[in-house]
């Protein structure tokens, strides 16, 4: 394999110096296509690279290291070496499990010449370099779970369930009954908005859980929640799959527009009902069609080639040709079967 090569390609795609070392520490390249840029490497301390290879000493997956500025490294750990990638600049903020020391040297102009990226690039041209060379596949959600989601952060996770659960039980608090979201999620799958209504009227002791601290934030997080199942119930129901994501994309944004709490959880509620909507007038086409007659095929592949020819000129000869079938024949089974001559449909299609 050319690796050089592949550290030419990484050092373009992210604007900054990549470096290949031995297991040992000893350094066997570095290159970095950006012209100018090698200048920082005199500024570089040793102590940062001794601390990065202490940390990715036997690492087995791609390691991004930060720190305040959000300037970020990556190493990549393979079985005969380790590579280094950066500096760059983390446009998104993120919680990161390992830290650069403070780096005294930097100033602000040099770090406005950091090239910027996302974690998620940053992390998928690192994940090309460990998968090339490391016979253990990593995924992007496996490398952002090791380097993002410290086990403190699950322990507060579980920590938190078990405070809930503590003091709902103490205070009596109690969640909505799932019978409740159940009937209103079938109203939308069969739909029937007149019994999604209803649903929304039924009482019962319970109340909706607690979704953020900031009130306009839980329910914004509860509008997009019901957006969110409701899409789920009406492709279930029979909507395109595209057609629901589209209209729960465009609730969504409006709801994180929206500065009103009791806005956002209505604009929850109208999206259910315009699936409830959908269904129903899927369902309502369907049983229209199981009551006509059986389409005759010539009359359908008569029609494509019709749709497929509008914006040249069209003609029953032409038509029937295409078809092998007569004129005159043609024409009396289009007027029959349709209840138009063929001309009078070519022109409510133009």
């Amino acid at each position: 394999m050319n690796i050089d090569y592949l550290m030419q390609y990484l050092s373009r795609q992210l604007h900054t110096i990549i470096r290949r070392y031995t297991l040992s520490g000893k350094c066997l390249k570095t290159i970095c296509e950006r012209i100018g840029f090698t200048d920082y490497l005199e500024k570089e301390p040793a102590e940062l690279l001794a601390s990065l290879f202490q940390c990715a000493d036997n690492q087995t997956f791609p390691m991004i290291y930060t720190e305040r500025h959000s300037i970020a490294y990556t190493t990549i750990t393979t079985d005969h070496d380790i590579f280094l990638i950066g500096p760059v600049i983390l446009m998104e903020g993120a919680t990161y499990r390992h830290h650069l020391p403070e780096l005294t040297y930097i100033s602000d102009e040099w770090i406005s010449s950091l090239h910027r990226c996302t974690p998620y690039f940053l992390i998928k041209e690192a994940l090309l370099l460990h998968n090339l060379f490391c016979d253990q596949t990593i995924s992007m959600e496996e490398a952002f779970e090791f380097n993002c989601l410290n086990q403190r952060v699950k322990f507060e996770v579980q920590k938190g369930f078990t405070d809930i659960v503590f003091k709902n039980q103490e205070s009596t608090f109690r969640h909505n009954p799932y019978d409740q979201e159940i009937r209103e999620l079938a109203s939308i799958q069969n739909g029937d908005p007149s019994q999604l209504s209803k649903s929304w009227e039924e009482d019962y002791i319970g109340r909706v859980g607690i979704l953020a601290k900031d009130s306009l934030r839980h329910c914004k997080n509860l509008g997009i929640v019901l957006v969110t199942l409701g899409a789920r119930s009406a492709i279930t129901g029979g909507v395109m799959p595209e057609v629901a994501f589209s209209l729960s994309d465009s609730y969504i944004n409006k709801i994180e527009e929206v500065q009103n709490p009791e806005a956002a959880i209505s604009l929850g509620r109208q999206a259910e009902y315009q699936y409830a909507l959908l269904v129903r007038e899927l369902k309502n086409q369907s049983s229209n069609k199981a009551s006509e007659p059986i389409p005759d095929s010539r009359i359908s592949r008569c029609k494509d080639f019709i749709f497929s020819h509008l914006h040249g000129k069209l003609s029953t000869s032409d038509i029937a040709a295409e078809l092998y079938m007569n004129p005159s024949y043609l024409s009396d089974l289009f007027k029959k079967k349709e209840g138009i001559t063929i001309s009078e449909y070519i022109l409510q299609e133009k």
